[in-house]
């Protein structure tokens, strides 16, 4: 995936201008197209960075300002105006819609070959796309394969100007609510789930080409998954928080309705580290399903108690959870009542019960007899600090890690 800025820089279009649209040269170039028909929309699918003459619009500037609308409609890369017989200078009506569309709009002085420029430009977008194949396959080898030769794979990475002699953490970018976006969008066929995953990560891939940043990332299943260098210990992981927070903010705004999360793992400095960072990051994700959880970014290392729940096996959680709180889920089963459900809001207010008796619209009374209730049941006073740990303990586990909980139940 390729730029128009990316593009300009080459060099068959050393002459060729910007005159519109310069928030927009970030834009992803599919390929190339040249068609000079009055009707250019229904010839183009979109990503494509379209060159035209003005041949077919008899010098009719009202007709390339509907042109210009469609292609911005379309989501065209940009446009490309050969200056000359035909076209004599970028209307001024075509350049208003171009900025405020953030749609590049180029001119091209008429004799500068088109063949020379077509050619070099759909030669460099090949050569960016098996760069492209290249490179997910390096980051496939890393991550989910067998590293038999780590050495090898560093100098694969450093011919394409990447170095992962460095220290490196991963990163996983998931839309959390995936499946009520593509109901509420009508995404019905894979094509347009295809088509959807792809933006995706090309908006991800514009963003860090935005802040010129050089980062090894890739699709997989629904996630984006990014390789951030980490080079400095103490403000290495803060500054890589930085760049999450800033591409969930820019992906929110760009895709309306898509809730966004980002799993951050461990720093690690050989690449056999980058596995069990892929596994962290995954681990810190999962702060995203939780309710009472409103951060957009889960660094692993920054998990407090959880990190250390997390890496307990799921058999010893479950044994756990069924000692200290399966009593209470037992009675609220049989006695319809919610003593679970109360201590963890209780928890979650710091004991303050009439922060709590507020939040669950309940009488003060209710939830001291909830309490209490909760003390017979359990045998454990929770005005003694053990107790109340022994417990919240168990609520954590029982609220955030049900999935293996219930796995093992």
């Amino acid at each position: 995936m390729i730029s128009c800025r990316e593009v300009i820089n080459l060099r068959s279009l050393a002459k060729i201008k910007v005159v519109a649209g310069h928030a927009g040269l970030d834009r992803i170039v599919r390929w190339v197209h040249f068609l000079d028909l009055p009707d250019v929309v229904p010839w183009v699918q979109g990503g494509e960075l379209l060159f035209i003459t003005g041949i077919g619009l008899n010098g009719d500037t009202q007709r390339l300002a509907d042109v210009v609308r469609g292609i911005i409609a379309k989501k065209l890369a940009g446009l490309v105006i050969y200056i000359g017989p035909y076209i004599k200078e970028t209307p001024v009506e075509v350049i208003t819609l171009a900025e405020e569309a953030k749609f590049p709009v180029f001119e091209l002085p008429w004799e500068v070959k088109l063949v020379e420029v077509t050619q070099e430009v759909c030669s460099f977008i090949v050569m960016k796309q098996t760069e492209e194949r290249s490179l997910n396959d390096l980051l496939e080898q890393i991550l989910f394969r067998s590293l038999e030769d780590p050495e090898l794979l560093s100098q694969r990475a450093a011919y394409y100007g990447y170095d992962l002699s460095k220290p490196h953490q991963v990163a996983i970018i998931n839309p959390t609510n995936l499946a009520l976006f593509i109901q509420e969008k009508n995404l019905k066929d894979e094509k347009a789930l295809v088509a959807f995953k792809i933006r995706f990560e090309q908006t991800v891939r514009e963003i860090l080409t935005m802040r010129s940043t050089k980062i090894l990332s890739m699709l997989r299943l629904d996630e984006v998954i990014l390789l951030l260098p980490h080079e400095k210990k103490i403000t290495g992981s803060r500054y890589n928080i930085a760049i999450l927070a800033d591409i969930v903010e820019k992906l929110s705004a760009k895709m309306p309705g898509l809730e966004i999360a980002a799993g951050l793992g461990g720093r690690f400095e050989d690449l056999r580290g980058a596995r069990p960072s892929y596994i962290q990051a995954n681990k810190a994700l999962r702060f995203a399903a939780f309710k009472t959880v409103s951060r957009p970014i889960y660094a692993y290392e920054r998990l407090g108690i959880y990190k250390l729940l997390f890496e307990i096996e799921p058999a010893k959680l479950a044994s756990y959870y069924q000692d200290v709180i399966q009593p209470l889920n037992d009675y609220d089963n049989d006695q319809q009542m919610e003593l679970v459900a109360s201590l963890f809001a209780y928890f979650e207010e710091n004991g303050n019960a009439v922060k709590t008796a507020r939040r669950l619209f309940v009488h003060r009374n209710t939830l001291d007899y909830r309490l209490k209730k909760v003390e017979e049941i359990t045998g454990r006073n929770l005005n003694d600090a053990y107790d109340r740990l022994t417990l919240q303990l168990g609520v954590i586990i029982g609220k955030h890690l049900t999935r293996e909980v219930d796995d093992l139940l």
